[in-house]
């Protein structure tokens, strides 16, 4: 059996280095240089990966990743760009992208991302016989960004543990617990020995950003770089002033509840950082740990326990930093896209399993529910669209569908996707 084919699209010499290398003997790498003709594409019997290069002067990326998806729909689009920013990750995740790797890429980073969307590769034999459509395993199984850092630690999806107890259970965080706990769907919050902590806003900005990037060094002129751009640009030490009188704060306030001089931020080697020996937890880390959990049941062949989509569901109370300005802060709506395609896998999933058990009343509550928090779904809306044209009810067919373009109209100045097309027209006129 031959190795699968990895395609980049577009001529970047370095990644193309990056993506052979990285690969190994397992993967064979082709480049396609621009210009494209789509009919020249290959099918997707031998291509286990796309991967588009976005460059300033290409401003055809998304129109290329759009074609890719509808010619192949089975297999992943990878956008490599330099501009990781949230308006270029954004558009490039609506034109269809699975993912976005930032350039110049590091092996690390290309690894990652194999080990993620190729089933198969560096991991041992999966089971042959799943109880669940495959496409949607399929998309579950590669949902998580190798990009992402886990709240609270310094691992990626590589570093977690690969065996799982036969039943997994997470424990949920409870602000009851001792220790320092972070909520980052929906508004912000800290609380420290189940007692709230009242950070000032820019201060509570650098502290989330600090928290959720724990494990990592994070230099001054980083920190300075990301909180205060503009004035970094024009008075680098200006910058470090604003970040030195922000940390300052936090320290200020987690000693007063400390009541001693301990201090939660600590300093060393240039770098800023989060007290390691302090006892860390959050919402995002326990999603993520849900998620791996509901991985492995796929992977060993079992079915899902509904406990587990229900865990990550009440988890999931909005979007990633809802009350941060993603305009202001990059880094927060790359994370909130990436969060969110996540969760809308899982229920998309969650309702799939639900229809194939004929409980459509059930499916169609839970994509209600989950459209109350984040009406950006589209794959939420054309799963009950299906839902309540299996139920006879036509006229919400009809009402959902004109939602879900209002819905694209507003948050993505776009149209609805080829597939949720084709489910309004499949059940059109049969009421």
């Amino acid at each position: 059996m031959q190795p699968p084919k990895i395609l980049l699209c577009g001529a970047h010499s370095s990644l193309l280095r990056t993506l052979k290398s990285s690969g190994g003997d397992n993967l064979r790498v082709e480049q396609m240089s621009p210009p494209f003709a789509f009919h020249d594409f290959p099918d997707h019997q031998h291509i286990g990966l796309f991967v588009v290069l976005h460059q300033s002067q290409n401003a055809d990326a998304p129109a290329i990743i759009r074609s890719l998806r509808r010619i192949n729909p089975e297999v992943p689009v990878i956008a490599a760009t330099a501009d990781y920013s949230g308006p270029t990750t954004r558009m490039l995740f609506v034109a269809g992208a699975t993912d976005v790797l930032p350039l110049p890429a590091e092996p690390e980073q290309v690894l990652a991302c194999y080990e993620a969307y190729l089933p198969g590769f560096g991991l041992a034999p999966r089971h042959k016989k799943y109880s669940i459509h495959s496409k949607a395993r399929y998309l579950l199984l590669s949902a998580m960004s190798p990009g992402l850092v886990l709240a609270g630690t310094g691992m990626n999806s590589a570093a977690l543990p690969q065996a799982m107890p036969q039943t997994p259970v997470v424990q949920l965080q409870s602000s009851d617990c001792p220790g320092l706990r972070m909520t980052y769907f929906g508004a912000f919050s800290v609380t420290l020995h189940g007692k709230k902590v009242n950070l000032p806003q820019q201060a509570k900005h650098l502290f989330a950003y600090l928290a959720y990037h724990r494990g990592r060094s994070l230099s001054r002129d980083h920190l300075a770089r990301v909180f205060w751009p503009d004035k970094y640009e024009h008075s680098p030490e200006a910058a470090r002033h604003s970040l030195k009188v922000e940390i300052n704060r936090i320290r200020t306030v987690f000693t007063r509840i400390y009541g001693t001089e301990k201090c939660v931020v600590v300093f060393a080697q240039n770098c800023y950082g989060l007290d390691e020996t302090q006892e860390m937890d959050s919402d995002v880390l326990t999603f993520k740990a849900l998620h791996y959990a509901l991985q492995e049941q796929l992977r060993v062949g079992r079915e899902v326990p509904d406990k587990l989509f229900q865990q990550a569901i009440s988890i999931y109370s909005g979007n990633f930093l809802a009350d941060f300005p993603e305009e202001t802060f990059n880094w927060v709506e790359v994370e909130r896209q990436h969060l969110s395609s996540v969760f809308e896998q899982m229920a998309d999933l969650y309702s799939e399993m639900l229809c194939h058990k004929g409980d459509h009343w059930k499916a169609a509550a839970l994509c209600n529910e989950i459209l109350s928090r984040d009406a950006r779904m589209e794959a939420i809306h054309r799963r009950l669209m299906s839902c309540y044209a299996q139920l006879g009810m036509m006229n919400k067919v009809e009402a959902q569908f004109r939602l879900c373009c209002q819905m694209m109209r507003q948050e993505f100045d776009t149209q609805p996707s080829p597939e949720t097309l084709a489910v309004y027209q499949q059940f059109k006129g049969k009421g």
